[in-house]
């Protein structure tokens, strides 16, 4: 009498899996798919070995079932034994060792062969039958061959052990040896039942362990992307990994969506995740199409990566063009026109990127290394370019900056028009690296904000310039203050005020020489920290000036409502004068802020129409190459000493 209930219970676990994978939608990707796969081969297992149980223990063994019986017997053997074969491509996946089975070599065949060899001895023994046989009784016997079906077994098995020890060290020690259990528990079901053949605990074994497998193993919660519906970033993070590690070579398309802000924030997040839907949709539809296996992650941020096997390097640069194509049409949810802003970069890894800690900082500075340019970027082809490597290298760049103390402060000079004499000053950082040059703020700052080097930066300007107010020579020029900007990650420290007021004790600086920038953006970042540092510092008898005004998101509340003494005006007031509505709309600008008793500073000025423009609409202030390009500390001195001996407007 044959015991089912180890079979049910198989069925069971292995429906639970199969189930759970369905229901969430984790079928993204080929490791998944695998565990699929091998969760049906084990329920259609156990459901034949469940009907072949039923004769002679519940139904009455009869001549007219031994066909029956037979046909059973020999798709429960096909069945069984492909579950070993599919656990290791699983394994290949697994450790991301894929492409060993590209090439036909020995790991191809090791998977192919013995599985082949089974089948042809299935197939053989429906005429000679060598393997079982069902006598005319109903009764299963053994035949002499039925060692073969061990043997194949035991090949794979010492495959899978083989497969899962080489790679250790790609995985956690717990994962490892839950991989092993594979093996453990088969072997140990195989004896189990070959001593006691009632109890069918064969497909238990299996099942125990592709339960485990999905849900602690490979956990598919954590390398799929539950709201896009792609793999997520985790996933890539996990496989990149072992990509290294392992050696295997691909392809990596990246998309990153550069205006990614802007529709989160003008969409709402549910039209926005229904955007991200649709792309990682539509980029797995694109691999199909061209019939190109993809995995395709969202790895958050508007960023995109699509990876595919090395041999496929054309039909990946193929895809990639489909996607620049797909990134240049608007498509429409909710009634709502959308268009997704996109860079696209193809690398070979790791020819192109030589290491998983390079990759990933690549994934994240990426769109911002490669040029704005309306194709797809092979990485390849930019990466001796000099502009290419200093952007890549710039988070080494900037913190050997600050290790070697290679940051300078330039002064552009401010004209009072009111004074008829230059009255104060920016701070501007530069940096300056033996190997590039001057590298522009417009690049390190951002890098620096990212990196968070910024606030070490910060440190060095407000010390710099505060040691330079303090200075004789400064006193004895007639300037008024120096104007300092504040980053975003200045604005909400909560030390801020301490930290300034401290240096400003140190070098027996007044608050009066100090006036403080902030951009429209950093004013709006944190509003309650900003506003408190903004308010104790003022209140201190700091000044304060609102930079970059017009580039941004203007909140007029938030200009009357924070005590700022000055605007400047963005240079791209000053290139845009000459269209009339744009003209109209400065002139309301102004008179507005003038009735708020609000100071203005143009910035930009290059010409003295220009100039005389705006000094004739009112404006306060002026800076710009018209009068001089930002200085060193000591050519600013001498330039403010020379012009403000004589009168500037004769300039």
């Amino acid at each position: 009498m044959r015991i089912i209930n180890f079979d049910i219970c198989a069925i069971v676990l292995a429906l639970t899996v199969l189930l759970y994978l369905v229901i969430r939608r984790y079928t993204k990707g080929r490791t998944n798919r695998l565990i699929l796969l091998i969760a049906a081969l084990v329920i259609i297992s156990g459901l034949l070995d469940v009907y072949d149980s039923l004769f002679g223990t519940y139904v009455e063994q009869l001549p007219s079932n031994a066909t029956v019986q037979f046909v059973s017997n020999t798709f429960f053997y096909l069945i069984r034994n492909l579950t070993t074969p599919a656990y290791l491509l699983f394994l290949y996946s697994y450790f991301g060792v894929w492409y060993l089975l590209k090439n036909k070599g020995i790991h191809f065949w090791v998977v192919v062969v013995p599985y082949t060899v089974m089948t042809i001895g299935m197939i053989v023994n429906c005429f000679h039958p060598l393997i079982f046989y069902v006598d005319a009784g109903g009764v299963y016997h053994r035949g002499p061959a039925i060692v073969i079906i061990y043997v194949i077994a035991a090949i794979y098995l010492t495959v899978i052990f083989s497969i899962t020890i080489h790679y250790r060290n790609t995985v956690r020690k717990a994962e490892f040896l839950m991989l092993l259990s594979f093996g453990v528990f088969n072997m140990i079901a195989v004896i189990a039942q070959r001593i006691k053949p009632e109890m069918r605990v064969e497909v238990l074994a299996l099942a125990l362990t592709i339960f485990m497998t999905a849900t602690a193993i490979q956990r598919p919660e954590e390398v799929v992307d539950a709201v896009v519906g792609t793999l997520s970033q985790n996933g890539f993070f996990i496989d990149m990994r072992r990509a290294y590690a392992v050696g295997r070579p691909t392809n990596l398309l990246l998309v990153k969506i550069t205006n990614h802000r802007a529709l989160r924030l003008n969409l709402g997040l549910e039209i926005y995740n229904a955007a991200l839907q649709r792309t990682g949709a539509k980029f797995i539809q694109m691999g199909k199409i061209i019939n190109l296996y993809t995995d395709v992650y969202y790895n958050g941020r508007g960023v995109f990566a699509i990876v595919t096997e090395a041999d496929k390097y054309d039909q990946t640069l193929d895809m990639g063009r489909l996607v620049v194509s797909y990134m240049k049409e608007s498509f429409t949810i909710n009634n709502l026109e959308i268009r997704l802003d996109a860079k696209v970069c193809l690398a070979r890894t790791p020819n192109d990127i030589q290491s998983y800690s390079s990759l990933m900082s690549f994934v994240n500075m990426f769109h911002r290394t490669i040029p704005p340019m309306d194709k797809i970027i092979i990485l390849s082809e930019i990466l001796d370019s000099q502009d290419y490597r200093m952007k890549s290298e710039i988070d080494n760049i900037i913190k050997r900056g600050i290790e070697e103390n290679s940051f300078r402060m330039f002064y552009q000079p401010i004209y009072s028009v009111k004074d008829d004499k230059f009255v104060s000053g920016e701070a501007l950082i530069r940096l300056f690296d033996e190997e590039y040059g001057y590298i522009s703020p417009a690049l390190f700052i951002p890098a620096a904000e990212n990196s968070g080097a910024i606030h070490d930066i910060g440190d060095f300007v407000l010390e710099d310039v505060i040691r330079f107010i303090r200075r004789g020579d400064f006193a004895g020029s007639g300037l008024k203050y120096i104007e300092i900007n504040l980053s975003v990650a200045q604005c909400i420290e909560p030390g801020l005020t301490d930290k300034i007021k401290g240096l400003a004790d140190k070098y027996s600086v007044k608050p009066s020489q100090i006036n403080l920038e902030i951009t429209e953006t950093a004013a709006d970042y944190d509003p309650k920290i900003t506003d408190e540092n903004i308010f104790r510092l003022w209140n201190m008898g700091y000044k304060f000036s609102l930079d970059d005004y017009g580039t941004g998101y203007s909140n007029i509340k938030r200009v009357v409502s924070l005590p700022f003494d000055i605007v400047k005006f963005d240079k791209s007031f000053v290139d845009e004068m000459d269209d009339p509505k744009m003209w109209i709309a400065i002139v309301n600008t102004v008179n507005m802020l003038k009735r708020m008793n609000k100071k203005i500073l143009v910035e930009g000025v290059e010409d003295k129409r220009t100039l005389d423009r705006f000094i004739d609409l009112g404006c306060d202030y002026i800076q710009g190459f018209y009068f001089s390009k930002p200085l060193e500390q000591a050519e600013f001195i001498k330039f403010v000493n020379e012009h403000n001996s004589g009168r500037v407007s004769h300039l």
